[in-house]
């Protein structure tokens, strides 16, 4: 049975992004996927960037699910980062991004890449959920929460389920 925060490792957790421009916080969030990835930070922040200028990840409340999909990339990997300030991220009507969630996946996986995307986009228009999550006072207590409001919303998926 997989969830989402199976995807998500502890270390791949950052409260405080410093990123200044929409490339940095690319640059941040491909640093804290590259380690699982076993992608440098450099390669994968050049595909988030060009996913990116496919059209904006951004979404309504002040998130972002920056993703992509790279050859080399063994099995899908995820990160969260809090940005304190808030950072332009896409169109500027879309106001400033706080929470960004960041997603890589191998090409064959297209099905569970979607179904993840899916179940992040889910959780993260919950404002109570972003809330507490922006809240949180460390990347347990994040991942913490990530993991009941999951658990609250949709049985996990099945191997068989999403062989279909």
């Amino acid at each position: 049975m997989l969830r989402w925060t199976d995807f998500l490792e502890l270390e791949a957790i950052n409260l405080s992004l410093e990123a200044r421009n929409r490339t940095e916080v690319l640059y941040e969030l491909a640093g804290l996927m590259a380690p699982e990835a076993l992608v440098p930070r450099q390669e994968l922040a050049v595909h988030l960037l060009a996913r990116e200028q496919l059209g904006s990840t951004a979404m309504e409340g002040g998130v972002a699910v920056p993703h992509c999909r790279h050859a080399r990339v063994p099995r899908i990997v995820t990160c969260v980062g809090i940005h304190r300030g808030g950072l332009a991220f896409g169109e500027p009507e879309d106001g400033l991004v706080r929470l960004f969630v960041g997603l890589v996946s191998p090409p064959d996986t297209a099905g569970l890449h979607l179904n993840v995307l899916s179940r992040i986009a889910t959780l993260v228009r919950d404002p109570r959920l972003r809330e507490a999550l922006l809240a949180a006072p460390s990347a347990r207590a994040l991942r913490a929460l990530l993991v009941q409001a999951e658990s609250a919303i949709t049985p996990p998926w099945t191997e068989a389920a999403l062989a279909r």
